[in-house]
């Protein structure tokens, strides 16, 4: 009978994701619609290319995101990781340091911001909230100490055509930032779906106790998505400074909230153990919309974090409420 009620419990769980995601990919769709009726030009190619770029620097950022709230944990260090890589590239660049040791360097500092965050929150079993913030604020002091707090250089060409809206990939006139997006989405639902580490880090995420007994390794699990979080960040923020032009301080800080407020939007429990990219995807989508609809509207930045935190409320309200997955079983 035990296994019989969880094996039923399974397939509920299953079929509550699959509902949240296409509900999820319904209000994308109704977010365009109202997006046509209020905006002159909501549905014309560039606007929408506009809508594929500005979301893929958050899409790529949520894929850590994602991750690591499926563990059961938040990862409050991306937006430190999204300014480092936003403006050491330039920085470095500005100093004659070739491109490729410039990426290289910046994502080496990466993977040793995320295995701390990941082995600490793992080996003291703190909140990872209180790791990943510390050492966010740790990288973000360095960085004013390196920089002297002034934003130097320009990002590589390299890096500018990756972002550039007239981009093309393969002759499809599409945004090579946009293709790195889907194709990472492409492989981190292939990861969950597939690999060994995917169902590793969902059963952490369910059952940690469990999961120890049935030998996986969590402080392993924890590294690696941790490391996997403050890479992508990094990355999101390099391609965000070949889209801008520069460095900037504090570019990072609406990511914070905007994944977050995606990865429950698009029906991952913030709780740990159950969901998928497939509807963080859609969540990004329906938060870039939003933001280019406010725009529209001549709405402030203010304003539209207002927004952001009400619907971040709102969902973790909804799926706070929830029972953790290990008690649905």
């Amino acid at each position: 009978m035990d296994n019989l009620s969880q094996r039923s419990g399974l397939r509920l769980a299953s079929i509550k994701q699959s509902g949240s995601v296409i509900a999820a990919y319904s209000i994308v769709v109704i977010m365009f619609f109202i997006g046509m009726a209020i905006m002159d030009g909501f549905a014309s190619s560039n606007t929408i290319l506009s809508l594929l770029v500005l979301a893929s620097f958050v899409g790529i950022a949520a894929i850590g995101q994602n991750l690591v709230i499926l563990l059961g944990g938040i990862d409050m260090s991306l937006p430190y990781m999204i300014t480092l890589g936003n403006l050491m590239v330039p920085f470095l660049n500005s100093h004659h340091v070739p491109t490729v040791f410039s990426i290289l360097i910046v994502l080496a500092i990466a993977v040793v911001v995320g295995a701390i965050n990941g082995m600490l929150s793992s080996w003291l079993k703190l909140h990872p909230l209180i790791i990943t913030l510390g050492v966010g604020y740790i990288v973000n002091g360095i960085l004013y100490f390196v920089t002297q707090g002034i934003p130097l250089g320009e990002p590589p060409v390299f890096l500018e055509h990756l972002a550039a809206l007239n981009g093309h990939v393969f002759g499809i006139p599409v945004p090579p930032v946009v293709f790195i997006w889907f194709a990472l989405a492409a492989l981190v639902v292939w990861m969950l779906r597939g690999t060994r580490l995917g169902r590793q880090i969902y059963a952490v995420g369910a059952n940690p106790k469990a999961a120890e007994l049935v030998l996986i390794k969590r402080v392993k699990v924890w590294t690696y998505t941790y490391v996997a979080s403050a890479v992508l960040a990094a990355m999101a923020g390099m391609l965000l400074s070949g889209f801008s032009g520069g460095g900037s301080f504090g570019i990072g800080d609406p990511y914070l909230f905007v994944t977050v407020g995606a990865v429950a939007i698009g029906g991952t429990s913030l709780l740990g153990g159950a969901g998928g990219y497939m509807g963080t995807l859609a969540g990004v989508l329906i938060l870039t919309e939003i933001n280019m609809i406010l725009t529209g509207l001549n709405m402030d930045a203010s304003q539209q974090k207002i927004l952001y935190g009400i619907i971040v409320l709102i969902m973790i309200a909804i799926y706070g409420r929830e029972l953790h997955i290990k008690n649905r079983l």
